[in-house]
């Protein structure tokens, strides 16, 4: 009996690594399965975009759309050549599983060429390229595990990384891709070219634009069987620990795509603006990033000087209220009263080391102007001379808050953003400006799809004369407990140049009054004012570079 058991024992340790269970043996096979066969897929409609559509654009039905058309709309090319090489190492190494069922590369990519000679005789060569795997039959396996084929196809996608990344130009220029595809759509030979690809048997009856769709869920597919494969994998097994890295890749590579489109996002956002601003300043310079942009109304505008007498209005305000008195005298005109108020519609745009204010110009300066100009810039500050007061819903003005800025003090009611997002926008980029003076003339810009190099920054038009006020403030003032944040950050200089340009205003009233022939007289150099200068605030983020 003893040997029996001791037999038992043995068979059994043996074959313990075929010992699974098998249900969830099954799913992983299928898993593994799925990998391989949409992989199959994606290549052949990859395939069938070159064939049917690329090469016969490029050669018989060359007239219907431009070459630059065709790269901008067609963005396979690269990744057809890198999945070919990837699906054919899938499937040979699937393929030699003990278990598995053979699946045979796509169909194979045949290309047509069309040449003319000196005497216009067109010569058509066709090239067919097979992906099938040099051996006909792969050999199979005598034994092996889906658990040890799951670390071979894993290894096969960790190798093949920093190849994903390729993705990053396709998802960039996929919108401006399916815009410029509808637009030549409206064509009436290039539509019908486009139902009769639609019809070949290659596009499976698919429109371009589904098959066009097709590389940007590529990669969260990916991470979706990834994910299933690890659920179907015992937790303690080492293949969880592979199985988990390949997976943490693969979404390394999706937050690399989408920060690369995110910033092509932006950069064309500041590009647009650009485009639409009146003035003459160069908001579009290398290393400016967009951040946020939005609407708010402008209830009132105060001098620098005033913030004083303004916040001691708003603080006796708020203490009548908590303290339940009430008084007929602390109205909305006493603490904001009408010589302030302006009530204008404001859209601001937020960068990593500036605010920028624009208003509609009016239509006598647009008839005057490019129509796509229609912007005027009312203020640009610094996002690290920013301050912000939350002083909550008063007097009904909802989602309201105070922006000192370095020319003014403004008290707006944020429209369609939210006033904490606001906030902690310009916080963020407060704590993360730290620019150099703009004195020092050192900046290139680096962006080619727009020339602006002639002009100079947008940060000219901040107030050119500053001087600190006593004492340091910082990004947020609290007027009492109840208005307070628990947002903060480290202390920074407010501007206050109200005084100094006043004192500046005076001096030249007295001099224009006593010296007004000696001012005729000057020379041109002496009576215009100096040229704006150039940005220079990235320059030391381009050295480091």
């Amino acid at each position: 009996m003893g040997n029996n058991n001791s037999t038992t024992t043995t068979s059994n340790s043996s074959n313990g690594k075929n010992d699974e269970d098998e249900p969830t043996k099954k799913k992983r096979e299928l898993i593994l399965e799925e990998i391989i066969q949409t992989e199959k897929s994606y290549v052949t409609y990859l395939s069938a975009i070159q064939e049917v559509y690329i090469d016969p654009l490029r050669n018989q039905n060359k007239s219907l759309i431009k070459e630059e058309h065709i790269k901008s709309i067609f963005l396979t090319e690269d990744l057809l050549k890198f999945h070919v090489e990837f699906f054919t190492e899938l499937a040979i190494c699937y393929n030699s599983f003990s278990w598995s069922n053979d699946i045979l590369p796509p169909n194979s990519l045949t290309k047509t060429t069309v040449t003319t000679n000196q005497n216009r005789l067109s010569t058509v060569t066709t090239t067919t390229t097979t992906f099938s795997s040099p051996n006909s039959k792969p050999q199979k396996l005598k034994e092996i595990t889906s658990l040890e084929s799951t670390v071979a196809i894993t290894n096969i996608f960790n190798k093949n990384q920093d190849n994903f990344k390729m993705y990053s130009n396709y998802i960039i220029g996929y919108d401006a891709s399916v815009t410029l595809l509808a637009r030549l759509r409206k064509k009436k030979d290039f539509s019908n070219f486009l139902e009769k690809c639609r019809n070949d048997s290659r596009c499976n009856g698919l429109d371009l634009n589904s098959i066009l769709i097709m590389p940007v869920q590529r990669l969260p597919r990916y991470v979706l069987l990834l994910s299933e494969l690890i659920k179907q994998t015992p937790p303690n097994h080492p293949n969880v620990k592979l199985l988990n890295k390949c997976l943490k890749g693969i979404k390394e590579v999706t937050s690399f795509i989408n920060e690369a489109k995110r910033d092509d996002d932006n950069q064309i956002k500041t590009q647009q603006l650009q485009e639409t601003i009146i003035e003459k300043v160069n908001i579009y310079e290398n290393g400016r990033k967009y951040i946020l942009d939005g609407e708010f109304l402008i209830h009132s505008i105060y001098p620098l000087k005033e913030e004083d007498s303004l916040l001691k209005r708003i603080k006796k305000y708020r203490s009548s209220i908590k303290g339940g008195k009430s008084s007929d005298d602390l109205t909305e005109q006493w603490v904001f009263p009408d010589e302030f108020k302006v009530s204008k519609e404001t859209t601001f745009y937020s960068f990593n080391d500036c605010l920028v204010l624009l208003q509609k110009a009016q239509k006598s300066i647009l008839s005057l102007k490019s129509t796509n100009r229609v912007w005027n810039i009312v203020d640009v500050s610094l996002s690290s001379k920013i301050r912000v007061i939350d002083v909550l819903d008063i007097f009904n003005l909802s989602n309201s808050i105070l922006l000192f800025m370095e020319k003014s003090i403004y008290f707006v009611q944020l429209k369609n953003i939210d006033k904490e997002k606001f906030i902690k926008t310009l916080l963020m980029t407060k704590a993360t400006s730290d620019w150099k003076d703009l004195d020092n003339d050192n900046t290139n810009n680096t962006n080619n799809n727009i020339v602006t190099d002639d002009l100079p920054s947008v940060l000219t038009l901040r107030p050119v004369t500053e001087s600190s006020s006593g004492g340091n403030k910082g990004f947020f003032s609290n007027l009492t407990s109840s208005s307070s944040t628990s947002l903060s950050t480290s202390s920074s200089s407010t501007s206050a140049f109200s005084s100094s340009q006043n004192h500046k205003k005076s001096q030249s009233t007295t001099s224009s009054t006593k010296n007004s022939k000696v001012q005729n007289k000057q020379s041109p150099s002496q009576s215009n004012p100096p040229p704006p200068r150039k940005s220079t605030i990235f320059a030391s983020s381009e050295k480091k570079s």
